[in-house]
């Protein structure tokens, strides 16, 4: 069953807030969140890290089946309690399509998704500010694609403790996910790939962003007949986050344009991630 009273936001928030102020020695995760920040806010601006790495986020709930007929139980696919996420099925399923075509060259793109039963249970992790440690990471590079007239609903399940998932519906076993718990780990190991994160980083994140947008909708168009409207105000507002910024647009104008274009168009969070300023690191 799934955690009721709990949605996608407030999980998303949640985790985010313990993003912000998580202090692992020597790196630093910060949200980026456009809606939330205002305009002429420097602090926001210094608080991000000056070399690090792009990370994506899609929050999603899960149900917890532990009954002798829950489906995966039944058919024998698991012997003991299983945690289920849903993918969205809406335009057959677009949304995981979209994500896998994100994942294609920005690698570090999770399905996110809390690893507990109740909502008590996430009231006390959250309080506790360990929220971060009860959640469970699942690539998107890992995933399997889903053709573009498969309506059916496909499902993303797992077991408490076990780095192992099974992507439904014809059941294909993965044996590499993430916790929470190992998610400093994660971060460190993809030092290698940090970059300087400057006005260059930020103008070709946003080019090569948009870019694929751009691709991606195009190759949606030619695969439907009709647009819905909710369709037509999607493209609408993603065609404006799409303009070529000016010229001299700032990094952050340019990191925050990003964030809104994925986060409208794919459904993600963007995170950066890489080394603390100086002000931000643990003091002695």
């Amino acid at each position: 069953m799934a955690i009721t009273g709990l949605s996608e936001f407030s999980f998303g928030f949640a985790f985010l807030f313990e993003q912000t102020n998580r202090h692992w020695p020597g790196v630093r995760a910060a949200p980026v969140l456009p809606s939330l920040r205002q305009e002429a806010d420097d602090a926001w601006d210094a608080r991000l890290p000056l070399h690090g790495l792009d990370y994506y986020y899609q929050f999603k709930l899960t149900d917890y089946l532990f009954n002798w007929n829950a489906k995966y139980i039944a058919d024998r696919t698991y012997q003991d309690p299983y945690y289920r996420i849903a993918l969205h099925a809406r335009d057959n399923n677009r949304q995981h399509r979209r994500l896998r075509e994100q994942c294609a060259d920005r690698p570090h793109t999770y399905y996110e998704s809390p690893e507990l039963e109740t909502l008590d249970e996430f009231n006390t992790s959250f309080l506790g500010r360990h929220l971060t440690e009860n959640s469970r990471l699942i690539p998107l590079t890992e995933c399997d694609d889903i053709a573009a007239n498969d309506g059916r609903q496909h499902y993303i399940t797992y077991q408490p403790g076990d780095p192992a998932w099974i992507q439904h519906s014809e059941p294909k076993r993965h044996e590499w996910s993430t916790t929470g718990k190992q998610l400093e780990g994660l971060y460190r190991e993809s030092r290698a790939a940090w970059k300087p994160l400057t006005r260059p980083f930020a103008r070709e994140l946003f080019e090569r962003t948009a870019d694929k947008v751009d691709r991606q909708m195009r190759k949606e168009t030619g695969e439907k007949t009709r647009r819905s409207a909710e369709s037509e105000r999607e493209s609408l507002i993603v065609s404006t986050l799409m303009a070529p910024p000016p010229r001299d647009a700032t990094r952050t104008d340019l990191i925050l344009r990003t964030a809104d274009l994925v986060s409208v168009f794919f459904g993600l969070t963007m995170v950066l991630v890489g080394e603390a300023n100086d002000e931000d690191a643990p003091q002695a």
